[in-house]
């Protein structure tokens, strides 16, 4: 088994690690709010995002055996670990309360009262108007994008050891936030303090809103994945490569990062410590990261295994 194990890349094996019980859970949880006449929209989407992994992992190993060599398939292995983070994310999302029960999000806004006086989010009801809802929700779903650009501009570059690096720092930035998840269930504000807010979001004829709250719609109604915000951690460590390899991408970045920050406060998705403890998870990731892929790929070398290209 540990010789099989040891075949995968690290990326691959955790996300198998993280796979199988996330589904687990996944499916026991539509079971039981299938018997308890809760389904509804609690748990949106879990059993046919396992369908859809299932036949892209099996799209993706007959691929590699019919066309190991196509550059197509090779970029389709690359991409899988974000694929499999986008996957473990939403299926965790709407379980966590199966696994730990003890939601924390009220320290987390007792924290941002001590903090700041006033918790952030509650605060910056004040300056909500149509064109700022717009352009706020533009810069939250930029993450989508902003996570994989600087590891997707060096893989087209052909710069494997930057490549597996940035990657790698982002796949464990994920799967640590994925953790902490569990150990620390959280609820963001926009359910937390919705009897506290005096002005609505929603309401604007504005087109990135509207996108804005039908991905919202999209997610149960118990979310226990604020803390930490992986918004701040992930698009930190996909700055900080870029700054070190693709510096006039970073300059790109930088606007719209920002504009991600703020977005989550103005937006209700998250408390400020949140914020905070995701700046904090970004630098654990990026040391982590390449010292465990060294030690996988000295592993795999002893089991007369090939590393991934660009390890160490």
């Amino acid at each position: 088994m540990r010789r099989l194990v040891f075949r995968l890349r690290v990326e691959e094996a955790i996300a198998l690690g993280f796979l199988l019980p996330t589904t687990y859970l996944t499916v026991v949880a539509n079971v039981y709010a299938d018997r308890a006449g809760i389904l509804g929209d609690r748990y949106p989407g879990g059993i046919p995002r396992l369908l859809a992994a299932v036949l892209f992992l099996g799209i993706l190993g007959l691929s590699r055996r019919h066309w190991p060599a196509s550059p197509w398939v090779t970029g389709l292995r690359e991409a899988l670990p974000f694929l499999a983070c986008i996957l473990i994310y939403t299926n965790l999302h709407d379980t966590i309360g199966f696994v730990n029960p003890h939601d924390v999000h009220h320290y987390l806004a007792a924290l941002d009262r001590k903090i700041f006086g006033v918790v952030p989010c509650l605060w910056a009801e004040r300056f909500i108007t149509r064109g700022r809802t717009d352009l706020m929700s533009f810069f939250y779903l930029n993450f989508f994008w902003i996570a994989p650009s600087t590891s997707l501009l060096l893989l087209l570059l052909g710069r494997w050891s930057e490549f597996r690096r940035t990657t790698l720092s982002v796949v464990v930035c994920f799967y640590m936030g994925y953790v902490l998840y569990v150990v620390f269930p959280a609820a963001p504000p926009r359910l937390v303090l919705v009897y506290e807010f005096n002005r609505t979001l929603r309401g604007y004829p504005s087109l990135f809103a509207d996108v804005s709250a039908r991905a919202l719609e999209l997610l149960p109604v118990d979310s226990r994945a604020a803390f930490p915000s992986l918004h701040a951690a992930v698009s930190l460590v996909a700055l900080v490569f870029a700054w070190r390899h693709l510096r006039a991408w970073s300059w790109v970045l930088v606007p719209f990062v920002l504009g991600l920050w703020v977005s989550t406060i103005y937006l209700r998705h998250h408390y400020v410590v949140d914020l905070l403890a995701g700046w904090a998870l970004a630098p654990v990731a990026m040391a982590v990261a390449p010292r465990l892929d060294a030690w996988w790929a000295a592993r795999q070398r002893a089991l007369g295994y090939e590393p991934a290209r660009g390890a160490p």
